[in-house]
């Protein structure tokens, strides 16, 4: 959790996921799996594995589809259009001497994607396919005992097509290619100085470019952009209790400034069930391409995307095709100012206490300067009421807050054995994420709304929560229970989620009444597994399960799906089989 520009680059403002999969296992082996649930959603899955002591490959093959669902009968169009995804993973190593590894990632995968829509009174057919790839090489050199040097590749490529057909008579009405080609190197050198000292020196090249209808730079030409960057990392680990890890990163590139992600952090073991941690780094995040240029409207659900390179253009389009009227323009097009980077500085303190072994208990305050946030806003309202959606930049924002988490082991606590398992995890945030400007004019007494008698009212600080999609209060559960003789695993997970400013009505940059949120819900999953001895196989694993038990969904008359990836209750079943 925390910044992490320092290592990994201006994507790792809020944290870091470390997936490290498993190695394949000495021999052959492989599984099975199957799925079904509501809206005739399938997931076919083979895995094979094939290992010995200095190299081994693993084979995935997964197809995931689904009918698609509707969240507002009385549209025409779904709220999500049926598909049929299929997806190939490969991963490979080997150790070529006691001192090289060499290691391979690759994976493609197609997606189509059908479903019609209404424009203007006629009926129209959208089909589109999604093709996209990665190869990912990499070598991993031990030099000496202290010196181990890695160097890795990666090379990407995502691809789109859409057509429209008018169902009348089967006429091309619209079609759109989209190419997005990634390459990256990187190499660094980790330095082991003892049993106190690492250090970690690396540096990496990227280029990008996209070639799409839907984009285009001011002077007509397909996007392009490369980017250099260097970092290193030290951590001195003074004693049993106390560590420290200073890092910083340096990036240069070719449409923004450089910046330099310095950061410091310290853990502190008092005791052996105490961990106390704080941490103080600055970031910064470049605008990604579709931040920059799209132009693209989702043909199913209504809503439009226009880069603020494009946003006077695309919005003048509108009007004059009458998809959009002048007074339902929510931004001044005369101020418009081009998007920058956005940058940031970010402190945490908190802690992790282990006072018994059937618990644990974790606490982290944080308070982030953000300076030119990039974050979505709707810049107008389709005579639909569909929404336009651009990006801008918050000059000054500050998101503050509290997380907790604590996970409690109740057979721990009773001493009960016998193969039982339990488990109870909690977890609560409290957010506050404000715009400075809007918080002065606040207090300054400039900041309006209008009731629902369309009368201005003067707003307080109390009628501010947080920015827009952002919800104050959110909380997790989870219950886990498991039988080990019976082979039964069962978990309850429900999440809650507080009231969040949807749609700017009235052009104050302020959430503000019923209809400008969506209201707070809470979601229930459940899952029942089973495992039982097959014939022939190592296990077999069968699995039942709902999703969102309580059918809850947010919609409304004006807007359609306020929560399109909630669509109420859905039940599945699946068979994993093992050999």
């Amino acid at each position: 959790r925390g910044r992490r520009p320092s290592l990994y680059g201006s994507e790792a403002l809020a944290g870091v996921v470390n997936i490290i999969t498993a190695k394949p296992s000495a021999g052959m082996s492989g599984s099975l799996s199957l799925r079904g649930g509501t809206y005739w959603t399938s997931d076919i899955a083979a895995e094979a594995e094939m290992g010995s002591e200095r190299s081994g490959v693993r084979l995935l093959v997964n197809r995931y589809a689904s009918n698609g669902y509707d969240m507002t009968p009385d549209s025409f169009a779904p709220t999500i259009a049926a598909f049929s995804d299929w997806t190939t993973d490969v991963r490979a190593h080997t150790d070529l001497t006691d001192r090289v590894r060499l290691k391979l990632g690759v994976r493609a995968a197609i997606q189509d994607q059908n479903s019609a829509f209404d424009s203007g009174g006629a009926r129209f057919d959208n089909d589109a396919r999604r093709t996209d790839w990665s190869i990912h090489p990499e070598a991993e050199i031990r030099l000496s005992n202290v010196f181990r040097l890695r160097t890795t590749l990666y090379g990407a490529q995502y691809k789109t097509e859409t057509r429209h057909t008018r169902q009348a008579d089967g006429a091309l009405s619209y079609s759109d290619d989209f190419d997005q080609r990634l390459a990256r190197a990187e190499t660094q050198v980790d330095a082991l100085w003892g049993q106190r000292h690492l250090t970690v020196i690396g540096a990496g090249l990227t280029d990008e470019r996209l070639e799409s209808t839907r984009y285009s730079t001011f002077d007509g030409a397909q996007p392009e952009a490369q980017q250099a960057y260097l970092f290193v990392q030290h951590e001195w680990a003074y004693s049993r209790h106390l560590e420290v890890n200073a890092s910083a990163r340096f990036d240069a590139h070719t449409d923004y400034a450089s910046q330099l992600s310095p950061k410091l952090s310290v853990l502190v073991r008092p005791t052996e069930a105490v961990r106390l941690r704080a941490s103080v780094g600055s970031g910064f995040k470049a605008p990604a391409f579709r931040q920059l240029y799209l132009n693209f409207t989702n043909p199913t659900a209504g809503y439009s995307v226009l880069g603020p390179t494009l946003l006077d253009q695309g919005l003048q389009e509108f009007v004059d095709l009458g998809i959009v009227n002048e007074e339902d323009i929510t931004v001044d097009l005369d101020a418009l100012e081009p998007i920058s980077a956005e940058s940031s500085i970010a402190f945490n303190v908190g802690g992790t206490v282990a006072p018994a072994r059937w618990l644990t208990a974790s606490v982290n305050l944080f308070h982030n300067d953000v300076e030119d946030l990039i974050d979505t806003q709707i810049v107008a309202l389709k005579t639909t009421d569909n929404p336009v959606f651009s990006y801008r930049n918050f000059a000054s924002v500050y998101t503050r807050g509290i997380e907790a988490e604590t996970s409690i082991f109740p057979l721990d606590l009773f001493d009960v054995s016998g193969g039982h398992r339990a488990e109870v995890r909690l977890g609560y945030q409290f957010l506050q994420a404000r715009d400075r400007e809007i918080v002065d004019q606040i207090e300054a007494g400039k900041a309006f709304a209008r009731d629902e008698n369309n009368r201005d009212i003067r707003l307080s600080m109390g009628d501010y929560g947080s920015l827009f999609g952002r919800s104050p209060h959110s909380a997790t559960m989870q219950l886990i229970y498991g039988h080990a003789p019976l082979g039964l695993d069962v978990s309850l997970r429900a999440r809650y989620r507080s009231d969040y400013g949807y749609v700017d009505l009235d052009g104050n940059q302020i959430p503000y009444g019923p209809d400008e949120f969506v209201e707070g819900y809470g979601v229930v999953d459940a899952t029942f597994t089973k495992t039982v001895p097959a014939p022939g196989a190592t296990s077999a694993h069968l699995q039942v399960g709902v999703d969102n038990l309580f059918d809850m969904t947010r919609t409304s008359a004006r807007f359609g799906a306020l929560v399109p990836s909630q669509p109420g209750r859905r039940v599945y079943a699946s068979l994993r089989v093992t050999i």
